[in-house]
């Protein structure tokens, strides 16, 4: 058998139509290249699928949708924490207030118990000199007491007698008169 070619005839240029000559046939090395383009186009498809199903990009994409997540939850610690901040300062202030009212109170005392110590130092002062004055006193009446036995051993007149009477009164007059010293 004898090799078959089927080759289409040449069209006379005159039958051609409009549409026709619009169109032409493509040639081995057209088909050829569109071809190459189409497979390389296939083998860089193939590529970007293999890549965009790799681990390495499911993990991107997996902590792409993670992200919001943990971005939420630092937002809400910070909030916290600024909270816990304007507590905490809070705190500061009202802690800082009650140290100075405690200081004022402290100087206060301090200076209050500085006069009572003047005070007491010279109430003592003043309780000494009244206890002296009522040992002085006491002196006076036991020395008019002496003189009292004394003048009575020798039998006086009857102004002795007056006096003897006299000297029982004398005692708490003495004794009153050193009472209001003391207190005065």
């Amino acid at each position: 058998m004898a090799p078959t070619f089927y080759h289409y005839l040449p069209v006379p240029v005159a039958d051609k139509s409009e549409s026709m000559l619009r169109c032409r046939r493509l040639g081995w090395p057209e088909v050829l290249g569109i071809l190459l383009v189409l497979g390389g186009g296939f083998v860089c498809l193939i590529v970007f699928a293999v890549r965009a199903n790799s681990k390495a990009c499911n993990g991107g994409l997996l902590a792409e949708q993670e992200c919001p997540n943990v971005t939420c939850l630092l937002e809400l610690q910070l909030n916290q924490t600024r909270q816990d901040l304007l507590r905490t300062t809070d705190q500061v202030a009202t802690c800082h207030h009650t140290l100075v009212n405690v200081s004022a109170s402290l100087e206060m005392e301090k200076a209050r118990g500085l006069e009572q110590l003047i005070q007491k130092e010279e109430l003592q002062g003043e309780n000494e000199k009244l206890k002296q004055k009522l040992q002085e006193a006491l002196e006076e009446v036991e020395r008019l007491r002496q003189e009292k036995e004394a003048s009575s051993k020798e039998g006086e007149t009857s102004f002795g007698s007056s006096l003897q009477a006299l000297s029982p009164l004398m005692v708490p007059v003495y004794l009153l008169l050193g009472l209001i010293a003391l207190l005065a």
